[in-house]
């Protein structure tokens, strides 16, 4: 008995150390959770009860989704859909296109000038964004320097008016805006790759291209998944570059929302629009997270 009763003694002194570290981690998640609801998730339960709307019938208050109906059922807004979702697509296509080599050469290539090149992108998105997008217009106006210098050399005999206030415009104006948040999540992933693959399969006879398929892409996955959620959903929303170098062939989405709400001041229809692009971000977030599981070497 002598020698069990320090068992029992220590048994019974650990028994509230262990029930307190059982309960450390929720202590610790009780105020990051607790922001978390009073920032996002209150805000977006306040959305939504707006969306509905109020509307008055015999005497009484009742909710509706006319808001909802009236966005899904209009062409309009299915035409500006689609335009939406073929900007932000291409945008995002060109800066992966930019960004997987970039990315590769700063991780593997660049030597000494890596850290330099990582520190560029970084000041480049320190500028403010409507400041480049004014830029961006001072050099694709119709009187810009692309302009006036073709003119100059004799190129043209009069301004090009077709530089500005397009689709095209509004892509390359977005994928330069938002190309340091493509990149940088794409090098992190890279970085975690070791160098010894690729000399691996140069030695078992692999060209570039297979080395990309088969290594580079599947383990840069998880990069390209925090790309896609730090890029491609804000395009769906970003409404300050298709105002002022979109034009109306340019016309998206965040636009109509802002036009909605400010403009219009129907804050239903706006807030049934702010969901809708909620919504699809999400999805568009399950199949990114999907598509990054694919990170393996088959």
């Amino acid at each position: 008995m002598q020698l069990e009763a320090p068992e029992v003694a220590t048994v019974e002194r650990g028994g509230p150390a262990r029930r307190r570290g059982r309960w450390l981690p929720a202590a610790y998640l009780t105020g990051p959770m607790t922001v978390l609801v009073l920032l996002v998730l209150v805000p977006m339960v306040i959305l939504f009860l707006i969306s509905l709307g109020m509307a008055v019938s015999r005497g009484q208050s009742v909710w509706s989704l006319e808001a909802y109906v009236s966005i899904l059922t209009e062409p309009l807004y299915r035409k500006i859909a689609v335009t939406t979702i073929f900007i932000a697509t291409s945008a995002m296509v060109v800066q992966l296109v930019i960004g997987v080599p970039l990315a590769y050469v700063m991780a593997f290539r660049a030597g000494r000038f890596e850290v330099p090149l990582l520190l560029g992108l970084v000041v480049l998105d320190e500028l403010n964004p409507v400041v480049r997008v004014y830029a961006w217009r001072m050099l694709l106006g119709r009187n810009g320097i692309i302009n006036k210098f073709l003119e100059l050399i004799g190129v043209i005999d009069q301004p090009i008016d077709a530089l500005l206030f397009n689709q095209g415009t509004v892509i390359v104006v977005l994928s330069t805006g938002w190309i340091t948040y493509t990149v940088i999540p794409l090098y992190a992933a890279m970085k975690a790759i070791d160098p010894a693959l690729f000399q691996a399969a140069a030695d078992l006879g692999a060209g570039w291209w297979t080395m990309t398929r088969r290594i580079l892409l599947p383990l840069a996955a998880p990069g390209i998944f925090v790309a896609v959620l730090l890029v491609y959903i804000p395009l769906f929303t970003d409404f300050a570059t298709p105002t002022l170098v979109g034009g109306t062939s340019g016309y998206m989405l965040g636009q109509a929302v802002n036009d909605l709400i400010l403009e219009q001041g129907d804050l239903a229809r706006g807030a049934a629009l702010s969901n809708l692009l909620l919504l699809a971000s999400g999805i568009v977030a399950a199949i990114a997270f999907r598509l990054s599981r694919i990170n393996r070497l088959d």
